[in-house]
């Protein structure tokens, strides 16, 4: 025992640690072709197996996901790294699939899996918000940095769809140019806003600008999210 609360959930795009080879060999060394192993590779793993069904679930499958894993501190304390390797290092995976059976003349017959945490995490968050100030600008729960960016960028139409309406009923004194401006500052706000920076001020190349521009890769990433309880 670590004395120390934590959870078990799969790793950001850009916290990858571990890699799956095309040989199917495993290594913290990524080379082309390599799979990196996160919360976007547990999505696609799931999306597959969803598809090719449970006799295509092989142990590398398991052995893949729990290197795709990460071990994330609640509340106070920190683990050292080299807890935090101990801790997955005797940590198991186990995958189970829903099942739905066609019965002539019968209503589908359906299984449905919840999966409830263990030791106390998800009790942890309750209670800290529980206690927390409550206010309508609150984040849901489920908000990562990239999830910001992503819903932000998919409100932007929206956005400028209210800010065109200001004009149909103006203040005394707005003018069709001040409109204009005022459109333009919010749509480049909104581009900037949507995107990750280097620390130079550069655009960032990585995992994360990848998943903002494509759709599939963003589900995938949701898949994973709530495939490893990451509300947590």
């Amino acid at each position: 025992m670590t004395g120390i609360d934590y959870c078990i959930i799969g790793a950001e795009v850009d916290e990858t640690r571990d890699y799956l080879h095309p040989d199917g060999s495993f290594s913290s060394t990524p080379t082309p072709g390599a799979e990196a192993l996160n919360v976007e590779f547990i999505g696609r793993m799931m999306v597959r197996l969803s598809q090719q069904g449970a006799a295509a679930l092989t142990a590398k499958d398991r052995e893949a996901v729990r290197r795709a894993l990460r071990v994330k501190e609640l509340g106070k304390g920190t683990l050292t790294d080299a807890q935090k390797a101990e801790i997955l290092a005797n940590t198991a995976v186990q995958i189970t699939f829903e099942t739905r059976t066609s019965q002539p003349g019968k209503p589908d017959a359906n299984l449905r899996i919840l999966v409830v945490p263990s030791d106390n995490t998800l009790a942890i968050a309750d209670k800290a918000l529980s206690n927390s100030p409550h206010s309508p600008n609150d984040p849901p729960p489920l908000t990562y940095e990239l999830d910001k960016k992503l819903m932000l960028a998919s409100l932007k139409g929206k956005i400028l769809e209210m800010l065109g309406g200001f004009a149909i009923n103006p203040e005394p004194g707005w003018t069709t140019a001040l409109q204009t401006a005022l459109v333009a500052h919010m749509t480049a706000a909104l581009d900037e806003e949507s995107q990750f920076f280097e620390n130079n001020g550069d655009p960032h190349v990585g995992p994360k600008t990848d998943i903002l521009n494509s759709p599939l890769r963003a589900f995938h990433r949701s898949v994973g999210i709530y495939a490893t309880n990451m509300c947590r």
